[in-house]
């Protein structure tokens, strides 16, 4: 095995005396800037709010968080910088640089403007199944509207570098494999790793036998218990509360949770909506680095791990349960076995990892209300009632065609015809929003594509809207208030500092010990990613690299 910066191993042993906090110290010592890693691994935990890395410390091992926070930089400020907070993205930011401004990935899903319709965030029908009889697989990044460091990394070394994105969600794959990687995800009717024929004719070799494997099976054969004795689980409320979702079949939603009786009713994939889910994960992680050869050559190869269970388990859970705690503590195990098999397969020197989020969760609305915390939940088929009744008594007619999500959708065609002017009619709807109770804000489409903000909260409306895409308005609700009526664990989506504060934490290569409280976006990963690595950026680059910030220069 090849690697470019065995120097380095030397150093690795008094990283920790070394500590580069917003200090413009020089690292001694460093690579030649044009060595790069064999290796760069990007992992992204579904839902992780940045808190719990701290709320369950005591509780971790010290090979996987504690490890990462001791030996690699970790920015404690990293915020997603654009609204609305969700997984596709969230996703796509991370790997393409920039916000759903430029990168048109507005959300989940989203309404189509030209037909009336709605399409899935990675939906392809032009495309089929790879791996499976179901249509699971009609998958692509054809609505991206950038490359991603993965395409980039490829497109540098004439397709010589391997880039590969893993995850159960097909989302939480393609969007960082991009056009010219890999993808592989959960096919959850049929219970494996598909792909889709936007990448490949058929599976290779290494997936069918990981398959083969039908780790599910195993994973839903005992019941869910916790990891450590639940009464240690003091940061978390009792087990057995009535802000908790439940399995079909299940009557309390209280540990342990009995897997094999509940994958009777709803079949082996059930796993996924718990911790195993990671452990599958990590599995297929080191299934595709064998499998593949990652790292093995000259040529920098990129794997980005999206873990998706955390967001399974925190929508039904929600932040203050004891299931959600249990998750990362097993995931902590998880990363520490994971670090180890890197440091013994590639040196820790030879490998660039970072780990983030892709959005975090408010906790949940009856919690806060029975703490008399200031919480409420909006309901939006009330408002769109009453948005088109106020409209239609100032015009005479009604301008709505639609209000999905936080989006105010016009019609057009409508507003043409009665010879009134659309930005007026945004005005006044954005003034009958904010009169809604919950609502906090409202902007239209001419303040967003033509204004200049200082307001942080308006700053991310704005970097989340794409003109040929989003609504006529966007709205947002007060902090802790749900944009649904669920009543059991959490969602997320909005603006605010729970939803958008992420852990971003560098470890590996050149990263030296340290921190900092400086502020940076979710969308500066990926141009830090492609200095580290000498390429370009993506073409939609709008993020700041924050190398200088690691290095502790100005």
């Amino acid at each position: 095995m090849k690697f470019r910066n065995i120097k380095f191993a030397a150093l690795i042993t008094l990283l920790p005396l070394f500590v580069f906090t917003n200090s413009h110290a020089e690292p001694t010592d460093r690579n030649e800037h044009y060595e790069t890693p064999v290796l760069v691994v990007g992992i992204m935990v579904d839902q992780f709010r940045y808190d719990y890395i701290y709320r369950y410390w005591n509780h971790y091992g010290e090979d996987g968080f504690k490890r990462l926070i001791g030996e690699g930089f970790s920015f404690d400020n990293a915020n997603f910088d654009y609204a609305p907070t969700f997984t596709g993205p969230g996703h796509a930011s991370v790997y393409t640089g920039t916000t759903p401004a430029v990168h048109g990935i507005i959300g989940n899903s989203w309404f189509l403007k030209d037909t009336g319709g709605r399409t899935y965030v990675t939906g392809d029908s032009d495309v089929s199944t790879v791996g499976s009889d179901s249509d699971e697989g009609e998958m692509s990044p054809k609505w991206m509207l950038s490359t991603s460091i993965s395409d980039e990394l490829r497109l540098h070394t004439n397709m010589k570098s391997k880039a590969i994105g893993i995850a159960l969600k097909d989302r939480g794959a393609i969007l960082p494999a991009g056009f010219t990687g890999q993808a592989y995800w959960f096919d959850y009717t049929e219970i494996k790793m598909i792909s889709s024929s936007f990448y490949m004719n058929e599976l290779p070799d290494w997936v069918n036998e990981f398959n083969a494997r039908d780790l599910p099976a195993q994973y839903v054969s005992e019941p869910w218990e916790t990891l450590l004795p639940i009464e240690s689980y003091t940061e978390s409320i009792e087990d057995d509360n009535p802000y908790e979702g439940r399995f079909r079949g299940q009557d309390r939603p209280v540990f342990p949770h009995n897997l094999p009786a509940y994958a009777d009713s709803s079949d082996n994939g059930i796993f996924a909506n718990t911790p195993f889910g990671d452990t599958y994960t990590f599995e297929m992680a080191y299934a595709a680095i064998e499998g593949e050869e990652l790292g093995r050559d000259e040529y920098t190869d990129l794997l980005a791990v999206s873990f998706s269970s955390p967001d399974h388990i925190g929508h039904r859970y929600g932040p203050a349960s004891k299931e959600v705690q249990d998750t990362y503590i097993r995931f902590d195990r998880e990363i520490a076995r994971f670090l180890n098999y890197l440091d013994e397969n590639f040196g820790t020197e030879n490998v660039l990892v970072f780990l983030t989020s892709d959005h975090g969760a408010a906790h949940n609305p009856e919690y806060l209300r029975d703490l008399g915390l200031p919480t409420g939940n909006y309901n939006r088929s009330e408002t769109e009632d009453f948005l088109e009744e106020q409209l239609t008594e100032i015009y005479g007619f009604n301008p709505v065609r639609t209000l999905r999500s936080t989006q105010l959708f016009l019609d057009h065609d409508a507003i043409r015809a009665n010879g009134v002017r659309a930005e007026h009619v945004q005005r006044d709807a954005a003034e009958i929003l904010i009169s809604v109770n919950g609502v906090a804000g409202a902007l239209t489409a001419d303040a967003l594509r033509s204004g200049t903000f200082t307001d942080t909260v308006n700053q991310r409306i704005q970097r989340g809207y794409n003109p040929s895409r989003s609504g006529d308005v966007i709205y947002w609700v007060e902090p802790q208030w749900f944009t649904s009526g669920r009543s059991i664990g959490t969602t997320h989506g909005a603006p605010w500092s729970y939803d958008t504060r992420a852990p971003l934490i560098w470890y590996g290569w050149d990263i030296p010990a340290g921190n900092s409280t400086l502020p940076v976006g979710i969308s500066d990963i990926a141009s830090t990613v492609a200095n580290f690595i000498n390429i370009p950026y993506t073409t939609g680059n709008t993020g700041q690299p924050m190398n200088h910030i690691i290095y502790g220069k100005k």
